[in-house]
């Protein structure tokens, strides 16, 4: 027992003072030398109220299939064109959502909101965009976040564009439980303790220990990213059996599905979106709602009228702006072209062309973006 005791406390005093060691070489590093040798999870943190979140002030390259693009966060921790202190000006506008907004493969100049921040900013300079958006949030994600950016940090946001896709239905129903009256989202992907969370992120962003061992371990982290590197050949069959099994979908293109569990996501999601509607409406902040017609309506010649509707209906009731982005396939008569045009192949997320597109189309409907330019 002796032994023990003396084996525990030697190792527990070389594992301080090398936490102590590596930590602090790890703050004397540049961060241009920092940015080459940080893990890209390590700019993939953990949030006790919201889940998950990006590191501010970052700057790293990731992949999404075959495509490789940079990835800049301000000080804030939206995706941004470069790593810099967010200057909020008269009108400060926040768009927010899962992938689709955060603009996976791509750079942020091209993804829509870069695009409709350029165009906003080459003819004005009273207004600031942000992107507040994140792969995998959903509504409950949503609230909890618009909670913690107006509440907790403050900002002054004056407009805020929620975007939905039909796949964060699955999200509110089967990742997400709950949301408590301090909006902290519960979940079952880790342990969600606040202390915890906090030295988690810490030890991700300021360890090279870190760094080195995400790199390595587990072995299947080197073999995923070799395999990336092969290119796959898709065909149209090919690229429908992969949308069409991605359980998030499933609600739209099964009746059976819908019924189970799609009407029960559909209704959790709206209390979400009405939630958000009222913590915005407290503090006077404009809301226009969002809806993006995705790859499994265009490819499989869906009827999408259903989830539109709804969603009107909702902003009608609650009388704000609603736009359903659909209108950008509507120039092809063979709907394949359309998503080889717009989509990675073998994926549902619009490529730059398609983002561009959608920008135009938000552009062209919304009111509010109107009135900018005029």
């Amino acid at each position: 027992m002796i032994n023990f005791l003396k084996i525990f406390k030697k190792t527990s005093y070389f594992l301080i003072i090398y936490l102590i060691i590596d930590i602090s070489f790890m703050k004397l590093l540049p961060d241009g030398i920092k940015n080459k040798i940080y893990d890209k999870k390590s700019h993939k943190i953990k949030s006790y109220y919201y889940h998950h979140d990006l590191r501010p002030n970052a700057y790293w390259k990731e992949k999404w299939g075959n495509q490789t693009y940079e990835i800049y966060t301000n000080n804030q921790g939206f995706k941004d064109k470069k790593i810099r202190k967010v200057q909020f000006k008269e009108n400060n506008i926040l768009f927010i959502g899962d992938s689709f907004t955060e603009g996976v493969g791509l750079n942020y100049e091209n993804t829509f909101v870069g695009i409709i921040e350029n165009k906003i900013s080459s003819k004005k300079n009273d207004y600031e965009v942000l992107n507040a958006g994140v792969i995998s949030y959903s509504p409950i994600v949503i609230l909890s976040k618009l909670n913690h950016i107006i509440n907790k940090r403050k900002l002054p946001i004056n407009k805020v564009f929620v975007v939905l896709s039909n796949g964060d239905l699955h999200d509110d129903i089967f990742r997400y439980n709950s949301i408590s009256d301090d909006y902290v989202v519960s979940h079952n992907d880790f342990y969600n303790n606040k202390i915890l969370v906090n030295l988690n992120n810490f030890i991700k962003s300021n360890t090279i220990f870190y760094q080195l061992f995400k790199k390595i371990f587990p072995i299947s982290n080197l073999i995923t990213d070799i395999k990336k590197t092969n290119k796959t050949e898709y065909n149209k069959k090919k690229i429908l059996n992969i949308l069409n099994s991605k359980p998030d979908h499933q609600h739209v293109i099964s009746n059976e599905a819908f019924l189970l569990w799609g009407e029960k996501a559909l209704n959790k999601s709206t209390l979400y979106l009405q939630e958000i509607y009222n913590l915005l409406n407290k503090k006077n902040i404009d809301l226009t709602l969002i809806l993006i017609q995705e790859a499994i309506f265009v490819l499989n010649d869906l009827d999408s009228t259903f989830y539109e509707n709804h969603w009107k209906d909702f902003s009608k009731k609650n009388n704000i702006e609603f736009i359903f982005v659909k209108n950008y396939h509507e120039n092809y008569k063979d709907k394949y072209n359309a998503y080889k045009d717009m989509f990675f192949l073998g994926d549902n997320h619009f490529n730059e062309n398609g983002n561009r597109l959608i920008a135009n189309e938000i552009l062209e409907k919304s009111e509010y973006l109107k009135k900018i330019f005029n």
